[in-house]
């Protein structure tokens, strides 16, 4: 799967390179790595949403809209400048998604920020302090991040969450986009998204061994 998406989409594509410009190997093979990573769950009704921070805004906005909704009572924000974000963001990704949400009516009071996690892991952790200073229940939490992260952000939750994770329900969750709609979202080619896409695949594989995350079952058939 890795070496055949690698060797066969590694290059930009024609007319802007969208994923449905790919030949049929390719998007068969893409796809079958986004399904793997997207998680598709089902929400409940949970007592916090933590929106991970990232350089795509529709993250921020997915959170927001689950909030008007009543999926929780409580927004959280987490992220300072990360890999992807520092030298694209001015400011922190927890404070660039306030201001979404705060654009989509949702009151200020009802959200929380933490503006120092700069990756997945101290995402978790931090922002399980920032709810503990701030008294707010943890047993139900819904994560919100890009579409193709949530099986990872899932998996380093089931490592990182300092808290009674047997009493904790975790739901991950992300834009309802699908991948023909969904576009690189700084704008790059369709062998930029493949590639993001297999670096988190390889850090599916490689950070149980580091203590990042938790082993995840691999199914890649197309």
């Amino acid at each position: 799967m890795t070496f055949t998406l690698r060797q066969k989409c590694g290059g930009p594509l024609e007319g802007g390179g969208h994923i449905m410009e790919m030949d049929d190997e390719c998007k068969k093979h893409t796809l079958a790595l986004w399904n793997y990573l997207c998680l598709h769950q089902p929400l409940e009704k949970s007592d916090v949403i933590i929106g991970l921070g990232c350089h795509d805004r529709r993250v921020a906005e997915r959170a927001a809209t689950l909030f008007l909704e009543g999926w929780a009572p409580w927004l959280l924000f987490t992220g300072d400048l990360g890999y992807q974000t520092k030298g694209v963001l001015q400011h922190p990704e927890a404070q660039v998604f306030l201001e979404i949400a705060l654009d989509l009516g949702v009151p200020r009071e009802r959200i929380l920020l933490e503006m120092k996690a700069t990756n997945t892991g101290e995402n978790i952790l931090f922002s399980y302090q920032v709810l503990k200073d701030n008294h707010v229940p943890v047993d139900r939490v819904i994560l919100v991040q890009q579409p193709f992260m949530e099986r990872r952000v899932l998996a380093t939750f089931l490592r990182q969450w300092p808290g009674d994770q047997a009493n904790t329900h975790a739901i991950v969750t992300s834009p309802r986009i699908d991948l023909a709609q969904y576009t690189h979202p700084t704008g790059g080619t369709a062998s930029d998204f493949i590639g993001c896409m297999l670096d988190v695949f390889k850090r599916i594989l490689d950070y149980p061994k580091k203590g990042f995350q938790v082993e995840q079952e691999i199914s890649l058939e197309p």
